[in-house]
């Protein structure tokens, strides 16, 4: 039995809930019980092997939960004290810095109360930018990036970094010495440069995220394209990247056992150091050197067991990486292989297992890789579903024709750098073949991500979130059965989901109307839905492009490809800023804009989509029972009072989008026209205290408000808003507590 691996699961559970709910009096309690239950167990383990495992498990994670109180209570009560503090802090820069859309950011250690904290510092209108193990002193404002912090935790955490702080002036900068950190910094630099000197601008963005994991030079759209078609690992550095630079290592020194451990083990690590020690490569690490230790010695390599150490080490020295989506999807992916991937391989290849030939060789090879890559979604399609939303279906097509690819690329990336400190201008004809083999790549993910149903979104379908979980019982089922009736799975598989999906697609069609209030943060975008027309108002928020990507993949759920039209309020960014990601994804009819003649964004849009109309008259669209009514701007001073508002009727379900108009605005709107009472009321920019004011509340006696509304620094929804809202009687609520709001009938 596989001791270390029933440990691990319940060390790793235990560190996972207190990643996802701060700890508190409950996880002593819990430890004590699973302590009690461990004890149990164990007096019974000679019953039954279940009940030793399950001692292992409790045991795990008791002490799994204790060792993340200590970690927590400890080692982070320092910076969760500063969180959401304003103080002046010295920071020792680890890494070079990076740039931002605002100015800069750097990586370093600060030290709070005697205790050395990883930290993200961004510096704005800093003109001298410091170097390797420079001091650099600046009044701060801090931010906690774990559970319990004064905003929602970001990736942060998992890498590490415990604090971001925010510089409130310009720094000061001192020279310092370099620290361990310097050499893989510089590694990582030097790689960087020596890319960007051979690389066009199409091509470099790919082979720096190739490399170092730095996606920074993709764009979104790209990311988007590689999410769908299912190879977002390929740019993301990990156990893939790492056996590859090995199987270098291991024909450089003619696959010797002694010597390939000497050489590999600190490749390894290094390789890890230089890409900043995510807990992916990590992971991947700590595996390789125990299978070259295992070699060396003449022991068996057990997957399970090096996989459970490998994680335990992880968490041991950073219990909050629990919560890392790139550990889960890594640890999945390989546990998933080890699993399932053997039984499946055994499957494909029943028929056909001790047939001779080349062509039989090429199919065992293609069945291999196909039974890799499912052997992986297995674990990875629900992490994959619970963090991102989307599952892709096509990732088996896109990885069997991209992989070996990729290796070639790798390759040819590390190639290049060796040759840009001889001669670059073979470093340069290196890059001109390997640059086709990237655009190859891109190419390939565009392409299929561009296919009908390359992949599923079960946060915007029921269907499919029940599919989801009936396919994987199924899968397992088939799996651990010895694949009685196979002949049914693909069948019984292939039905569900194209059941599911028709559900989807069909659910609205039965509605007389939908309006639906998505979650994109802090910003803004309302679908409304009549009769088979769709129109979409506004489309942006704090997720940038990621806004335009929530709207088109709930559009696409339903089997929605084009809208009737767009229409956007106003140009600030928290309403436009995914405008150009949805059109990317669905085709618009036309495209209703406001004039305002202070800014360029206006024009910029209309030259980009010609099918457009700039409302300077009132516009009413009739079809059916429906009718949308689009008022022109009464104001034209700022941005927010010289935009667009929007009157959206039902039958007899009145829904109103006001923008960020102003309560001086919204008097003006009263005035020009008479407004129905309404049932549902989009609160005007977000639930700020000068919008939704009580003259608007009064004239249209909105039964229900929708506060579109995230994590945001303006105290948005105001208490004043709120309080309103009770005193009319109205029912409110909230894209940051509810998530996506659908409203129908």
């Amino acid at each position: 039995m596989r001791n270390l691996m029933w440990f691990t699961v319940g060390f790793a559970a235990a560190c996972a809930v207190g990643a996802y709910a701060a700890p508190g009096l409950w996880a002593l309690m819990g430890a004590s019980v699973a302590l009690l239950l461990a004890g149990a167990c164990l007096c019974l383990r000679h019953r039954h092997i279940a009940l030793a495992a399950g001692s292992l498990c409790a045991l795990g994670l008791a002490v799994g939960l204790c060792w993340f109180c200590v970690y927590d209570g400890i080692f982070l009560q320092a910076a969760r004290l500063a969180d959401g503090t304003t103080q002046v802090i010295t920071l020792t820069v680890s890494d070079y810095p990076a740039a931002t859309e605002y100015g800069a950011s750097v990586d370093g250690t600060v030290d709070l109360q005697g205790r050395r904290y990883k930290t993200r510092l961004y510096m704005v209108d800093q003109d001298q930018l410091p170097e390797l193990g420079d001091l650099v002193t600046v009044p701060a404002r801090l931010r906690l990036t774990t559970d319990g912090g004064s905003q929602d935790p970001t990736y942060h955490r998992s890498n590490g970094i415990f604090l971001l702080a925010y510089a409130q002036d310009l720094a000061q900068i001192e020279d310092g010495e370099e620290g361990p950190t310097a050499f893989p910094a510089a590694v990582r630099s030097a790689i960087r440069q020596s890319l960007e000197a051979v690389f066009p601008a199409d091509t470099l963005g790919f082979a720096q995220a190739l490399l170092l994991g730095d996606k920074s030079g993709l764009s979104y759209a790209m990311r988007n394209h590689m999410s769908i078609s299912g190879i977002s690992h390929v740019v993301a550095v990990s156990g893939l990247h790492l056996s590859i630079a090995f199987g270098l290592v291991y024909a450089l020194t003619l696959r010797r056992r002694v010597l390939s451990a000497l050489l590999g083990i600190p490749s390894a690590f290094l390789f890890a150091a230089v890409a900043g020690f995510t807990p992916s490569v990590l992971r991947a690490a700590v595996m390789l050197s125990l299978m070259l230790l295992a070699r060396l010695l003449k022991r068996d390599y057990d997957q399970a067991t090096a996989l459970s150490f490998a994680v335990l080490v992880i968490l041991v020295l950073n219990p909050v990486a629990a919560a890392s989506a790139s550990l889960q999807l890594s640890v999945g992916a390989v546990a998933g292989i080890f699993l399932f991937s053997p039984r499946l391989l055994a499957w494909m290849t029943s028929g056909f297992r001790e047939r001779r030939g080349l062509r039989w060789r090429l199919l065992r090879s293609l069945c291999a890789a196909v039974s890799t890559t499912m052997g992986a979604t297995v674990f990875t399609a629900p992490i994959g579903a619970w963090t991102y939303g989307s599952v892709s279906l096509i990732s088996p097509v896109t990885n069997l024709l991209v992989l070996p690819v990729i290796t070639l690329i790798f390759y040819g990336c590390l190639l290049i750098c060796g040759l840009g400190l001889l001669w670059a201008p073979l470093a340069q004809a290196v890059a001109w073949a390997v640059g086709w083999l990237v655009c190859y790549v891109l190419s390939l993910s565009s392409a299929l991500a561009n296919i009908p149903l390359a992949a599923i979104y079960p946060e915007h379908s029921t269907y499919l979130t029940i599919w989801l979980p009936f396919a994987l019982v199924l899968l397992g089922i088939f799996l651990l059965g010895r694949f009685r009736g196979k002949q049914y799975f693909g069948l019984g598989l292939v039905f569900s989901l194209v059941l599911s999906v028709v559900l989807g697609y069909l659910e609205p069609m039965g509605e007389r109307f939908r309006v639906t209030v998505l979650d994109v943060d802090q910003g803004q975008c309302v679908v409304l839905q009549a009769q088979g027309r769709t129109f979409v108002v506004d489309c942006g928020g704090s997720q940038g492009e990621g806004a335009g990507e929530t709207a088109a993949r709930y559009l696409l759920t339903q089997g929605i490809t084009y809208i009737d039209g767009l229409i956007l309020t106003h140009y600030d960014t928290d309403h436009i800023s995914g405008v150009h990601q949805l059109l990317e994804r669905v085709d618009v009819g036309v495209l209703f804009l406001p004039l305002v003649t202070q800014e360029d964004v206006d024009t910029e849009l209309a030259a980009r989509y010609p099918n457009n109309q700039i409302v300077t008259e009132d516009l009413t669209l009739q079809w059916g029972e429906a009718q949308l009514r689009i008022f022109a701007p009464l104001a034209q001073t700022t941005s927010n009072e010289s935009g667009l508002s929007v009157l959206f009727t039902a039958g007899e379900y009145d829904t109103l989008i006001t923008g960020d108009m102003s309560r001086r605005v919204e008097k003006l709107l009263l005035a020009y026209t008479d407004l129905p009472d309404l049932e549902l009321l989009v609160a005007g920019h977000h639930g700020s205290k000068n919008s939704t004011g009580e003259d608007l509340l009064a004239a249209t006696t909105p039964e229900t408000i929708a506060i579109s509304v995230g994590s945001n620094a303006f105290g948005h929804p105001a208490e004043e808003v709120l309080r309103r809202a009770a005193d009319f009687g109205c029912i409110v609520h909230r894209t940051d507590q509810a998530g996506t709001l659908i409203f129908r009938g």
